[in-house]
């Protein structure tokens, strides 16, 4: 038997657990191989359940029913802004203005909120659904142009909340210097 072989260097020790694995491997390549075949079929099968529960068997169908209801979205967008975001905002500012009652207005900015919100959520379910139905393309790209718009609204939102929240005086000087999110931002239209 040989005295086994000394590494004295960092780099000797790892470029001997290198040919270690190598040889390791070379010797039961056929061993790790089956073994990877294995959980792969068995995570295949428990996701096919799952997959095709999640399928509508008529693929056309998907599409035409994902592409109404993201229309369906962007028509609530614009009923919701009224033709312009920037317009929309405005005349909350103008009416927090007029208003004496800042906890009526916040909770009108809240529920316009919570409405965004909910588009938001309807957004992101289309959103995934294309994606599992139709993988990337134009579907995809109009549910993240979508999704975009939606969350432009939110952040202005959250914006003018916050700042009313904090002093409401200083919504008004942000509002005349215009600095508020939405004045540094684009529009959202109605398409």
């Amino acid at each position: 038997m040989t005295r086994p072989r000394l590494y004295n260097t960092p780099q000797e020790k790892l470029e001997a657990a290198r040919r270690y694995r190598k040889t390791y491997y070379d010797r039961n390549s056929a061993i790790i191989s089956s073994k990877h075949k294995q959980k792969y079929r068995a995570r295949r099968q428990s996701h096919k359940g799952i997959i095709s529960s999640l399928k509508i068997t008529n693929n056309h169908c998907l599409q035409s029913r994902t592409n109404i209801n993201i229309a369906d979205v962007e028509a609530t967008l614009t009923r919701l802004i009224n033709g312009s975001s920037t317009e929309l905002l405005d005349q909350l500012v103008q009416d927090f203005r007029g208003t004496a009652a800042v906890e009526h207005w916040i909770k009108s900015i809240e529920t316009l909120l919570a409405d965004v919100d909910a588009l938001r959520q309807r957004v992101q379910e289309y959103h995934c659904a294309t994606l599992q139905s139709h993988g990337v393309g134009k579907e995809i790209r109009q549910a993240e142009f979508t999704a975009g718009r939606v969350a432009g609204l939110t952040k202005a939102l959250e914006d003018i909340l916050m700042r009313v929240m904090v002093d409401p005086h200083t919504l008004f000087d942000h509002h005349a210097r215009g600095e508020l999110l939405y004045q540094n931002s684009p529009n959202i239209t109605a398409l």
